[in-house]
């Protein structure tokens, strides 16, 4: 854990750099805060912290006071300084006395986070030993070689863990993140004295002694947990073959790296540890269950099932995963058959395809931090094609049901059936009357009735012709069933709805020759 100190005379600074940045998940402890130069100075003499942020004008010290008194003492303290005072001079005596940044208020994260980095790499050099960093002095390095060869006789375990990042980390913060979880495994390690951790071309490699494989897994799994609850970021582990020997290590290794990829898929395994070339998934997935499984969630966005889409989804996902063996890329070539081949199913059914490049999409894949997000990237294609065709059904029905209505308005005195107004809109005839049903919110045979008696309302008040007379106008075939559907619609009969109008519209208009 690297150990900081905040000094600023105001303190709605030093909680506004707080907020801005979560140190604790970047591995940095605030040990000391403090709102004058002179508590600062003492602070870091007494606590001797990794990284001093300082404001450069405080109360009793400046922070150009506070560097040359720690240079003075031989302090190696690391000293960001943070100022409102945008003046150069200020920040070339910053520099000329060792300071590792300088920052201008408002602080900008990005900036800090860049600062924060600088400084690691200089602890880092200093803590750690590997390749493209600063060699160790041979008294530095002995202790950590000596950890692995004072037993004889032993067996070493190999492993390399990895940080499984959320995709939402900045290149700052998960050089900062890796350096935490280095410095939280070699103590670990160390505290326990089972074995030694090192970076190896920026990967981070375990060297565990004196367990089995099993033995070495449940190690690693209450290590990694530990490391998970401290930082709130997973980590993984492949664990490589039992040696007996320091020369037989990097064969060993070699076969966690071969294995790597796998830890890509880690929200699939269940477990964050595996061991190297052991048979990962339980279960297999054959090419024909696997196209069964894909021609299933085709079917599910032609016909607009969603729950059968969702379920199909997950499943796929998880056969993508299993076919894909580890294999980053075969996982993306997966899911971009499936998007390929449904953009070519709903453009059999006339509805237009999207518009994107395959290329883009793969591209999309590979910069995934994890299978979970890149299964969600691409399930979200196959999602727009499912929202499309439910688009394109929805706007059809609409210009279906108006063409069906206007038919009828047109053909009523017709003898219409379900079988005519099908072929007038080229459907099946039973699929025609669901749909009618669905779209209208009553079925085909009320609607027409509805339509009939509607003009046949307007008869009644305007002309002086019988009952059956306008039954056969408007379309019923007697004037019985006519009857019986107009008082049941309307509470009373044709005749006595002519003679009530007529009257109403006498009376109104006596009423109005009298106002007159």
């Amino acid at each position: 854990m690297i150990r900081m100190v905040l000094a600023d005379d105001e303190p709605i600074i030093t909680r506004g750099i707080q907020k801005l940045v979560d140190f604790n998940s970047l591995g940095i402890q605030v040990v000391g805060e403090y709102q004058d130069g002179g508590a600062a100075l003492d602070g870091i003499l007494a606590l001797e912290p990794d990284i001093a942020l300082l404001d450069i004008y405080m109360p009793k010290k400046s922070g150009i006071d506070i560097l040359k008194e720690l240079k003075a003492v031989g302090n190696r303290t690391k000293v960001i300084f943070i100022s409102g005072f945008q003046d150069f001079q200020y920040a070339k005596d910053a520099l000329r006395y060792g300071a590792e940044d300088y920052l201008l208020k408002p602080v900008i994260r990005d900036e800090l986070l860049a600062a924060l980095e600088r400084c690691r790499v200089k602890l880092s050099r200093t803590w750690f030993s590997g390749e493209g960093q600063e060699s160790p002095k041979k008294d530095e390095e002995a202790p950590l070689y000596d950890r692995l060869i004072d037993v004889e006789n032993t067996v070493y375990v190999p492993a390399l863990v990895d940080i499984l990042w959320n995709g939402d980390e900045s290149r700052q913060e998960r050089k900062l993140i890796r350096f935490a979880v280095i410095s939280y495994v070699e103590k670990y390690l160390e505290d326990r004295g089972k074995g030694i951790v090192f970076s190896k071309n920026q990967n981070l490699v375990i060297i565990l002694k004196g367990m089995e494989r099993k033995e070495a897994r449940t190690f690693l799994t209450e290590m990694t947990a530990s490391a998970d609850k401290t930082y709130g970021h997973r980590t993984g582990a492949l664990i490589g073959p039992a040696v007996d020997s320091m020369s037989q290590i990097p064969d060993s290794y070699q076969k966690c790296l071969e294995w790597r990829g796998y830890l890509f898929f880690e929200d699939q395994l269940g477990v964050p540890v595996l061991f190297a070339q052991d048979k990962v998934f339980n279960k297999t997935v054959g090419t024909q269950e696997f196209e069964q499984c894909r021609g299933q969630l085709l079917d599910a966005i032609v016909t607009q099932n969603r729950e059968a889409f969702e379920k199909c989804l997950k499943r796929f996902t998880r056969y993508v995963c299993i076919l894909s063996e580890g294999k980053k890329e075969d996982a993306c070539y997966h899911f971009c058959t499936a998007i390929r081949m449904a953009g070519e199913r709903v453009g059999q059914l006339g509805v237009p395809t999207l518009d994107y490049d395959v290329k883009d999409i793969l591209e999309q894949g590979r910069e995934a931090a994890n299978y979970r997000q890149m299964a969600a990237v691409h399930g979200s294609y196959l999602e727009r094609y499912l929202e499309q065709v439910k688009d394109s059904i929805i706007r059809s029905d609409k210009k279906d049901i108006i063409r069906a209505k206007e038919y009828i308005e047109e053909h009523y005195r017709e003898n219409l059936t379900l079988e005519v107004l099908a072929s007038q809109i080229h459907m099946n005839t039973y699929y025609f009357s669901s749909f009618f049903k669905k779209n209208s919110g009553e079925n085909f045979k009320d609607y027409v009735n509805k339509v009939r008696l509607k003009h046949a309302m307007a008869l009644l008040v305007t002309t002086d012709k019988r009952t059956y007379e306008i039954a056969d106008l408007v379309g019923f075939r007697d004037a019985r069933s006519f009857s019986e559907l107009f008082q049941r619609a309307y509470g009373e009969t044709p005749a006595n709805y002519r003679k009530r109008v007529k009257r109403e519209q006498g009376d109104g208009g006596y009423e109005r020759n009298e106002k007159a």
